[in-house]
């Protein structure tokens, strides 16, 4: 297991045993730590923003030991049982074995910036924060869930609980799971509860969102080092926010961005605005299709399921070009679209939200037939009717519903056996739980918490944190700093999308802030034009009609025979974005198959 977990360069392994559990880390970093104390065993990836505060608190009241992040766990739970993990703040990855009460704890922070994944078999569990370390161990052999495939295929990555395998979960945010002699209890000590304060005003609101971003951005940099600290630098309002505030911590900031020759797809004027503004040390570096093609094995390579975030390339090149000028800790800006409204598809959703204030009576006896007599796609004529059928779509489904998955027939892609294990009523019900999370009421709040939970945790965060491993710097995320969250959970919703003003607070709290150039404009992000590069470059497109095309790939059991060849054809012909997008998932979900079951059944032969 503990060779499954290592990556290159990282410092080496420890471990820690006892009567009936042994717990290892592989350690790259001084917060992964591993210790027995008092029959306690802790193995911790616990980059915790309150440490110190925790230590000097367990030293005040008597405890004297040398506290890494496993020795605080270990003392924190002696102190208050399993609620010690309330008093933790940050990204962590905790597991904990009490020799005397038999009882495991495993748990994980609050917004999911860590993972954790774990199995039963008979009377052992198995539990790792990467699945390569279970499936190195696990009896019998690792079966596919076609379930988490169509998942896959929906969101572009295995939301949790599900993992790819059969029988093997993912903790979910928030979550601490007791195994014991009573069995497996999973309890929800922290989650994303929407309290909005009706008193507040406008002018109040905006300084407490600013004054907050400050604060969470300054103590995510409490305690690291000036000359190897920086940022991601898309020109985006999230990073140049948090540009912003780490120019106070200490100037000038480290920034670092990356852009491409295709200037729709590039950003890097804005970046190059925030970094002229607050004077940073910048670093750009332009991506190409050629390092596409020589990420893309090692991507496969590197996550244990099929993740098919391609925006994964540019995080990567842009941690690595930190790393490669001396800077080992990078803050994100991930999560400002989930806590103040600022993705375009939930003002286009309230769009259509808007047709369900007409009376129902006047919808289905006028409006309805009318649209109904207009063709069904031809051009501006067509608006009208597609308007009434998107809008009757409840959500979750409509948001999502722009997907070819959700908007072709199943039986037009999916072989019959295949669409038996998985049936198409079953594919949003991670979904719809998020969605009908209780204390949500109005329907922007509830998009926000599934986001929250899908996009950003199972997705966004995956990408980020995978992968600045990768190249071999540490990621924080201020902006996931659970007080401003909580903050942010606060917030009137119609200061969050005003009419179809998005993040209309943040604006107003960063206007006096940011230049009113980046403050402004189109949301873009990290996006990466891989579409166009398997349409347009002969190296990318030869990898992608290899691999699609092989009798191999054709025979895993999911797809109808010619869907593959119907999306090339489409992704020629139609909407270059959508189907590229679709290529770009098909891709890498071969090449998982390939790396993760053909390689390691070959290993398995082999040995």
């Amino acid at each position: 297991m503990l060779s499954a977990l290592t990556m290159p360069g990282e410092s080496g392994c420890s471990s820690a045993r006892a009567e009936s559990a042994v717990f290892g880390v592989s350690q790259r970093w001084d917060f992964q730590r591993v210790r027995t104390s008092g029959g306690v065993v802790v193995a911790a990836d616990a980059e915790l923003l309150n440490g110190p505060a925790l230590a000097a608190e367990l030293r005040a009241s008597g405890i004297d030991d040398s506290f890494d992040s496993a020795g605080i766990v270990a003392a924190l739970y002696r102190r208050y049982g399993s609620s010690f993990v309330e008093k933790l703040e940050g990204a962590f990855t905790v597991a904990l074995w009490d020799e005397r009460a038999r009882r495991l704890l495993l748990a994980i922070d609050r917004l999911g910036i860590g993972a954790l994944y774990w199995r039963t078999e008979g009377t052992r569990i198995l539990f790792a924060s990467r699945l390569g370390a279970i499936r190195a161990v696990q009896q019998p052999r690792p079966e596919v869930n076609p379930v988490a495939v169509t998942q896959y295929l929906l969101f572009s990555v295995v939301p949790a609980p599900l993992s790819i395998y059969q029988g093997t979960e993912r903790l979910e945010p928030g979550r601490l799971l007791t195994w014991g002699n009573g069995g497996i209890r999973q309890k929800q000590y922290w989650d994303l509860e929407y309290k909005e304060k009706s008193s507040v005003r406008e002018d109040e609101c905006a300084r407490e969102v600013r004054e907050g971003i400050r604060s969470a951005v300054l103590r995510t940099a409490a305690g690291c080092r000036p000359e190897t600290t920086g940022a991601y630098l898309s020109g985006g309002t999230d990073s140049s926010s948090v540009i912003a505030f780490l120019s106070e911590w200490h100037a000038p900031a480290k920034s670092f961005s990356i852009f491409f020759d295709e200037s729709r797809y590039s950003e890097i004027g804005f970046a190059r605005t925030t970094a002229r503004h607050f004077q940073t040390e910048h670093y750009e570096q332009c991506v190409r299709p050629q390092n596409a093609c020589e990420i893309i094995s090692i991507l496969s390579r590197y996550y244990d399921e099929p993740f098919a975030n391609s925006s994964a390339i540019g995080a990567y090149y842009c941690a690595l070009l930190a790393r490669e000028n001396g800077v080992t800790t990078l803050l994100a800006g991930d999560g400002g679209d989930e806590l103040f409204g600022g993705n375009e598809r939930y003002a286009t959703d309230k769009r259509f939200a808007l047709y369900d204030m007409i009376p129902g009576g006047i919808r289905r006896r006028l409006i309805e037939p009318a649209v109904s007599l207009l063709p069904p796609s031809a051009g501006l004529l067509s608006l009208p009717r597609k308007y009434v059928r998107r809008a009757n779509i409840p959500n979750p489904r409509r948001i999502y519903s722009y997907g070819l998955f959700l908007s072709e027939p199943p039986e037009r892609i999916f072989e019959p056996a295949f669409l038996q294990s998985n049936p198409p009523e079953t594919w949003m019900d991670i979904a719809q739980r998020h969605f009908d999370h209780g204390s949500n009421r109005s329907e922007l709040n509830r998009i926000l918490y599934m986001d929250a939970k899908i996009t950003l945790a199972d997705n966004d965060l995956r990408k980020v944190t995978g992968t600045a491993e990768l190249a071999g710097v540490r990621a924080r995320f201020p902006l996931l700093d659970h007080h401003l969250v909580e903050l942010a959970a606060r917030i009137p919703v119609q200061w969050k999308l005003k009419g179809f003003q998005k993040r209309y607070i943040f604006k107003r709290a960063m206007r006096r802030v940011l230049p009113a150039k980046v403050l402004y404009k189109k949301k873009h992000g990290f996006g990466v034009p891989v579409s166009l590069w398997l349409l347009e470059d002969p190296r990318l497109e030869s990898v992608m009609r290899d691999v699609l095309t092989d009798s191999k790939t054709r025979q895993r059991g999911y797809f109808r025979p010619g869907f593959i060849d119907e999306v090339m054809k489409r992704h020629r012909s139609e909407h270059v974005k959508n189907f590229g997008e679709i290529l770009w998932y098909l891709l890498m979900l071969e090449l998982w198959h390939r790396e993760h079951l053909e390689k390691k059944q070959e290993q398995v032969c082999v040995g």
